[in-house]
């Protein structure tokens, strides 16, 4: 599978050889400034503080040229309906953003039950993902990014943030993808402000759901979570050839179903780090060979309150022992009694290739 990441500053995106901004599949950057368009790379700009890491702002998912891809390297760049991709012979990146405001409260065609903008922003759009996918023969999801305003605000009697969930779940049901075992790696992070804004990467291989031993799943979550559970796993891993990658979810300080240390970032911290070895170790037992590692990995740190950022980081460096490459960005989570959540990619090479997955 040819496929590498590159984190770096957006002007430094900008003057990538345009050899190289060819292979660009697409691009997620955090920045407050008003950065421009990336041209015909698929990408969202997400308006939040970046408390530190401003040197690897944007993240590059491009397709692999190295001698060991045996596949093609073109890249075709398209639109469909409010989705913008790019693919190559085996993988596919999109973004689409959708304003609220584009909606108004209703009713569900399937259902009856009114629902809220979001929530019918959020089935649009990944209404939208699934008839791409599997038009296009990239049906397997991999991972997805979401970020959407207020997520733990109530509005329509329901918290922002499980508005969400509905839609996306109503979504899944439709297109036949309602299962719990296979969902794929995701995050959902609050900004101040803008549209609802998803990027995803889907492929021809298929990949295996990790989940991690020290939490319950996240679809199997009790009713006080809201009327419809989360839909993703807590990782996703991708053998194809000899490279395997990992996407751990945005992964926070829950044990079982229950946020833990509520009001201790630092504790938080802590408790973030042991599940995201957990769910590294889950992926190693499945693998086969133990490959992937937290220490020699880029992190994308998200934390509530600025305030915050000294203690996240020194718990980080306490961890893992050294310099940590990541970026903390301010955003805010799932639950409103969440200070921290942390998601990785880890990439590596393995001993053998890759198994046909059952």
């Amino acid at each position: 599978m040819g496929m590498k990441i590159e984190c770096m500053p957006f002007p430094d995106v900008r003057r990538q050889a345009q050899a190289w901004q060819d292979r660009a599949l697409g691009i997620v950057c955090f920045n407050e400034s008003n950065l421009g368009s990336f041209n015909e790379v698929p990408g969202i700009h997400l308006n939040t503080p970046v408390l530190a890491g401003e040197d690897i702002a944007c993240e590059v998912w491009l397709s692999d040229t190295s001698p060991r891809n045996n596949s093609s390297s073109d890249v075709v760049s398209s639109n469909k309906g409010a989705i913008q991709y790019r693919l190559n012979d085996e993988l596919l990146f999109g973004v689409i953003s959708l304003d609220e405001l584009t909606f108004s409260q209703g009713q569900t065609q399937q259902t009856g039950n009114e629902s809220s903008p979001l929530q019918q922003a959020t089935e649009s759009a990944y209404r939208q993902i699934f008839a791409l996918i599997d038009e296009l023969g990239y049906s397997n999801l991999y991972r997805f990014w979401n970020y959407l305003a207020d997520i733990n605000d109530i509005s329509h009697g329901l918290e922002r943030y499980r508005q969400f969930n509905v839609g996306r779940k109503n979504a899944l049901m439709q297109s036949s993808r309602d299962l719990g075992s296979e969902m794929p790696a995701a995050c959902a992070l609050g900004l101040a402000n803008g549209p609802l804004s998803i990027a995803f990467l889907a492929g021809k291989t298929k990949a295996v759901a990790i989940e991690n031993p020290r939490q319950i799943k996240a679809y199997d979550y009790p009713e006080q979570y809201g009327p419809i559970t989360p839909s993703f796993s807590r990782a996703t891993l991708l053998h194809s050839g000899k490279q395997a990658t990992l996407f751990i979810s945005g992964t926070a300080s829950i044990v079982g179903h229950q946020t833990q240390h509520t009001s201790d970032v630092a504790a938080q911290t802590r408790e973030t780090l042991l599940n995201l070895d957990a769910v590294i170790a889950e992926a190693n037992r499945v693998l086969g060979q133990p490959r992937f590692n937290l220490h020699d990995t880029f992190l994308r740190v998200y934390i509530r309150y600025p305030k915050d950022f000294n203690a996240v980081r020194a718990e980080l460096q306490r961890y893992l022992k050294g310099e940590i490459n990541a970026m903390f960005i301010q955003a805010d989570i799932c639950r409103h009694d969440l200070l921290v959540e942390i998601e990785a990619t880890i990439q590596c090479v393995t001993e053998f290739d890759r198994v046909e997955v059952a």
